[in-house]
């Protein structure tokens, strides 16, 4: 029903009819400089007339919808992707994803996408030796909004970098992997979410 990618490798010269998926609703956020990679699709069932939101947090590489839930809630569905490389968009980067963060928290919110924070032990909530204190923040900042991380695999070699994050501890089923998409050097990722949803 949701499809997230990350580093979609898009950009203004492909064109969304390109992208399209039949019966499904795209939204896309292509990397605005002028460097190759990075980018995220987002591509939502047509029956669950999904909305696209946007956020007053300027990170750059993010694309949020919303779906209409049962009793007049929402869920709100978001998917990023965080360059590892630092002169892409500078230091404040990190900042960015934790403001995100920090401004959907207080909503049902489904967050996908490939963070690269490989020194993050995510069974014990505590950073392995030689993370960097950007990493000790960004775990800090999902322990401090209450987040649940639900991937329990390593997504690429031995480093879990792919998570699935949302407000709601019950909202996803077990997180499996289906191994590798292509050439891709991730693995594919497959859950369910607990919601009903008004069609």
């Amino acid at each position: 029903d949701i499809v997230g990618i990350t580093e979609s490798w898009t950009s203004d010269c492909i064109d969304n009819d390109e992208l399209a998926i039949s019966g499904y609703d795209m939204f896309r956020c292509d990397r605005a400089i002028n460097k190759g990679g990075g980018g995220v699709l987002l591509y939502v069932r047509e029956e669950l007339q999904a909305l696209q939101i946007e956020t007053r947090t300027n990170f750059p590489e993010h694309v949020w919808c919303k779906i209409r839930c049962a009793k007049g809630t929402e869920l709100l569905i978001g998917v990023c992707y965080r360059t590892p490389t630092e002169h892409v968009y500078g230091h404040e980067n990190h900042i960015r994803l934790r403001e995100l963060l920090h401004e959907v928290e207080g909503s049902k919110v489904l967050l996908m996408g490939d963070f690269n924070y490989a020194k993050i032990d995510w069974d014990d909530h505590q950073c392995m030796p030689g993370a960097s204190g950007n990493a000790r923040l960004f775990l800090n900042c999902v322990e401090d909004g209450f987040w649940t991380q639900n991937v329990k695999i390593k997504t690429r070699e031995e480093a879990l970098l792919d998570l699935v994050l949302t407000t709601e501890a019950d909202c996803i089923e077990s997180v499996t992997s289906l191994g590798w998409l292509e050439d891709s050097d991730h693995s594919l990722l497959q859950w369910e979410i607990n919601t009903e949803v008004e069609m």
